[in-house]
């Protein structure tokens, strides 16, 4: 098939552009860009389409021009292929028909600025994304770090958050509209750059990104006081090593922790999985779980706050679910939980009340799993007196569904 679509990087600014690559612009029957990209054009003939909205439609609106053998030319920021629309436009027209030519990145051009080498380097892209525990892996996981922003996650946005997720920084470099005559270089604290307002397109390089107290061990059953939790309403430690046990966890897997708490569960389960997903609809449970889950430095962790079902529509599908707390929906949560599973599915409700125990054990066999119940009582040892004596806590209920051989 004949190339009729050239994806070029424009560089920081026009200037970057080689005579080739204006060339090609010069000749082409319709040109698309951004309106930054687009205005420095003005000159050509070419009809143009300003890219806005969804890049599906930009991309259906194409077809027509392609199939006649038009000649486009999509302008995008930077290497097209790196964080950029140019693999969008080679899924949807085959790569025989599409031509990428690079150019300077802005991640390129900010370590060229600071005169680092960059091949070690991490880089997020924060374009409708924003803010995640994968940023923050990143960047605590390297001594440099780049992160594309946009005027949603804007380099105060981003510095504020990092500041309350307790990351220091050794450095923090904001640079404004590079390549411009308007191009500035900001170097201040990350404590700065929260209370800044920058010009868009921007980006930061943030060095020697570290938390700012080293995050305790976590173990399996800790102590209920080790979390910060709401008038006892916490998984006590027996139960959750024992529910842990159940849970079956495994590397690779992504968790759900339904009717969190505290997140105690979903803090400990962090250790063996890929992604922990809480979902809590009280507030002030879900500051409780976010500041645990700054406690211990858990970065494979999101929480929701919201309402059960509804809260986990968003939510990456789960390979384990764990109940905590259900209520009078435990059966519609149990069955939604069960239809984002899949075949191989594993699923473990708590609960201290029978109704909910005979839900619980009803729902999961009517969506295919294998039961177990398990009721778990434990004693625990107080001083009285000059002596010590057992005191039992309330029963649990531990129900246990396999599905295939999840």
């Amino acid at each position: 098939m004949k190339q009729t679509i050239t994806v070029m990087g424009f560089g920081l600014s026009e200037k970057d552009l080689p005579q080739t690559s204006l060339d090609l612009i010069a000749d082409a029957d319709l040109l698309v860009g951004g309106k930054r990209h687009l205005s420095a054009c003005g000159a050509i003939s070419a009809e143009k389409v300003v890219i806005e909205g969804k890049m599906s439609a930009i991309l259906d609106r194409l077809e027509e021009p392609v199939a006649a053998g038009k000649k486009v030319v999509i302008l995008a920021s930077g290497d097209p292929l790196y964080y950029g629309i140019g693999s969008l436009v080679t899924t949807r027209f085959g790569t025989d028909a599409v031509r990428v030519i690079p150019n300077v990145s802005a991640v390129a051009g900010a370590f060229a600025r600071l005169g680092l080498a960059w091949q070690d380097a991490g880089v997020v892209s924060l374009h409708g994304r924003g803010m995640s525990p994968e940023t923050l892996e990143i960047l605590v996981g390297h001594e440099k770090t780049a992160l594309f922003t946009d005027p949603t996650n804007s380099p105060d946005a981003v510095a504020a958050w990092l500041l309350d997720q307790g990351v220091r920084a050794e450095a923090c470099h904001v640079f404004e509209s590079m390549g411009t005559p308007n191009e500035k270089h900001t170097h201040t604290p990350l404590t700065q750059v929260a209370e800044g307002c920058f010009a868009d397109p921007n980006m930061m390089v943030i060095l020697g990104a570290a938390l700012q107290v080293e995050p305790p061990f976590i173990g399996l059953g800790m102590p209920s006081d080790a979390f910060s939790h709401q008038r006892g309403l916490i998984t006590k430690p027996e139960v959750r090593a024992v529910t842990l046990a159940k849970l079956g966890l495994k590397p690779g897997q992504v968790l759900w922790d339904l009717g969190a708490g505290s997140g105690s569960v979903s803090i400990e389960a962090s250790r063996f999985v890929k992604k922990v997903c809480a979902v809590e609809q009280k507030a002030e449970r879900v500051a409780d779980i976010k500041t645990n889950m700054r406690r211990f430095g858990v970065m494979n962790m999101t929480v929701t706050e919201g309402s059960l079902p509804d809260a986990a529509t968003e939510l990456s599908d789960p390979d384990v679910v764990f109940i905590g707390g259900g209520g009078k929906g435990l059966d519609a949560i149990i069955r939604m939980a069960s239809d984002r599973m899949g075949e191989n599915a594993r699923m473990v409700v708590n609960t201290v009340l029978l109704q909910s125990l005979g839900t619980a054990v009803t729902a999961l066999e009517d969506e295919g799993f294998s039961v177990e119940v398990l009721q778990l009582n434990a004693s625990i040892s107080t001083t009285v007196a000059w002596d010590i004596m057992l005191k039992g806590t309330n029963p649990v209920f531990i129900v246990t569904g396999i599905r295939g051989v999840g």
